[in-house]
């Protein structure tokens, strides 16, 4: 029978150079379970400084990123924080960024998975943060990316994954919509939300099929990179260290809302509500799962892989090399994709599957349409 349980997922990404000394803090602090999986953060070989620079093609250095993953009691969210910050010292424009999100978890987990803590942190970071998560295909991320770095609208995180769902069904059309798929992720103050996501749809043209799909997702508290561009300072502080400091003096990062210098669009935007469902299971064992998901009307999903750490290995619970869904369903669906995880065992030793989920007030994708429709 299903459980649902709220719970705090901190996501830490990390210049690779500071991955060490994060696993080591994490170890030292008996954060038992975590997560890794690898990626990139897209910074600009050199900075535009006139207004004609925007257009300017600027190229991209890729500076190597770990995407930790740590779930845990409301209580400890601060802790966890605080721990990324001093560990990898993400006051340093470039080192990284941390956040909190909500999560419903829906399975069985060992006791230490979820982390608590009797200590109490006064709360850090910022509040008032949304996230946006965009699946494209291989290659068409850096284009976004550059035009997002340009703009100052955030700094972005790529990691990879595999596509299913539309690609199979388009006959010969899906020869032209490649499997390989790239997943952005940005963070911005949340009253840019809607427009960074339209910025993105028009860029990444989203609204042609088989161009992925995007989505925004509500956020606790974060302390966001700043660092957009390799190019050494000219002054005694680079700009991303203004930045930086401009965030601290302030205490929150209204100041750079950006809201009235995005291009507004013409178009009518489809979006729609739903629920993002995240299947955590040991490697080699997902595509069973959305065989059987795809019965019951779950038609599209994104896969990619990570590591399950134990910071005692030998207790680890889990196969440590898994893999990753991530399906957009609509709210009304989730019972009966729970059901159905359930029914097949999913939850249980062969497959050792993890699933939770997070509401999703704002998604589009080239079926919004058709789904609106329905």
């Amino acid at each position: 029978m299903n459980s649902k349980r709220k719970a705090i997922r901190i996501t830490a990404i990390i210049h690779r150079d500071l991955t060490d000394l994060v696993v080591s803090a994490l170890k030292r602090n008996k954060i038992h379970y975590f997560s890794m999986e690898q990626g990139r953060y897209p910074v600009l070989a050199k900075r535009g400084w006139l207004l004609f620079d925007f257009y300017q093609n600027h190229s991209i250095i890729d500076t190597p990123v770990t995407i930790f993953e740590v779930s845990c009691e409301p209580i400890a969210e601060n802790f966890l924080l605080t721990l990324f910050r001093d560990a990898a010292e993400l006051n340093v424009p470039g080192h990284g960024s941390v956040y909190s999100e909500t999560i419903d978890l829906h399975s069985p987990v060992p006791t230490d998975y979820i982390f608590t803590t009797e200590e109490k942190n006064k709360a850090i970071g910022f509040s008032g943060l949304t996230g946006i998560f965009c699946i494209l295909p291989r290659g068409s991320a850096e284009s976004i990316a550059r035009l997002i770095l340009q703009n100052g609208v955030a700094v972005p995180t790529i990691s990879y994954g595999t596509g299913t769902g539309l690609r199979d069904k388009l006959g010969l059309l899906r020869i032209t919509i490649p499997k390989e798929k790239e997943i952005l992720k940005i963070v911005v103050h949340s009253s840019d939300a809607e427009h960074a996501m339209d910025f993105i749809i028009e860029v990444g043209r989203l609204d042609l099929p088989g161009r992925g799909f995007i989505f925004e997702f509500p956020m606790g508290r974060g302390l966001l990179n700043t660092k957009v561009s390799l190019e050494g300072p000219k002054q005694a502080a680079s700009m991303d260290q203004i930045i930086s400091a401009l965030d601290q003096l302030y205490g929150n990062m209204d100041w750079r809302k950006k809201s009235n210098q995005f291009r507004q669009s013409t178009r009518q935007r489809n979006y729609f509500e739903g629920v993002n469902v995240v299947l955590n299971c040991k490697e080699e064992s997902i595509e069973s799962a959305l065989v059987s998901l795809r019965k019951v009307g779950v038609s599209s999903s994104t896969i990619s892989l990570n590591k399950l750490m134990h910071s005692q290995s030998e207790l680890n619970a889990f196969t440590p090399a898994r893999e990753v869904a991530n399906l957009l369903i609509p709210k009304k669906n989730l019972p009966e994709v729970i059901s159905v995880l359930e029914g097949i065992g999913f939850f249980g030793e062969e497959t050792e599957g993890i699933a939770y989920t997070m509401e999703i007030p704002r998604a589009f994708s080239y079926q919004s349409k058709q789904n609106r429709n329905k």
